[in-house]
């Protein structure tokens, strides 16, 4: 396991260039676990709150998953994420539902994607909610035979 000296020599040997970012990025570490930035928080919520939604819904949940990644957000860590995702998959009957979210400059895309083997073919359906709730939604059917 590094040690602080390890961890000093190894900002000592940083390029000027490199200062700031460090910087910045040893900063969020001053207390552990670091806080989440306030918009990062409101995604762990929202996803939180559909884990307990789903499993409401009563003995359809049998599994979940999840992940994500935030891409970038601003500096200030109070306007909306620029870009980022989180994805939340769960199994409702014979079917895999993988929910996901992701963030363009503020904007939000809700894809739900439904898989489903039946009768010797995979059905793959996914809906798209996009901003102004603009929809569309796709039904695909792949023979397995």
């Amino acid at each position: 396991m590094p040690t602080r000296e390890d961890l000093h020599k190894l900002i000592d040997s940083l390029p000027e260039e490199a200062i700031e970012a460090a910087y910045k990025v040893l900063s969020h570490f001053q207390v552990w676990p670091p806080p989440l930035p306030p918009q990062i928080e409101g995604l762990r919520q929202a996803y939180e709150k559909r884990l307990k939604e789903v499993q409401a819904d009563g003995g359809e949940f049998a599994g979940w998953g999840r992940g994500g990644g935030i891409m970038e957000w601003p500096d200030d860590q109070t306007t909306p994420l620029r870009s980022g995702s989180w994805t939340f998959d769960h199994v409702d009957g014979d079917t895999l539902v993988v929910e996901t979210r992701r963030y363009q400059d503020g904007h939000e895309l809700a894809i739900v994607e439904r898989i489903r083997i039946q009768d010797g073919q995979m059905n793959y359906k996914h809906e798209v909610t996009g901003p102004r709730g603009k929809r569309d939604e796709r039904d695909i059917v792949f023979d397995l035979s």
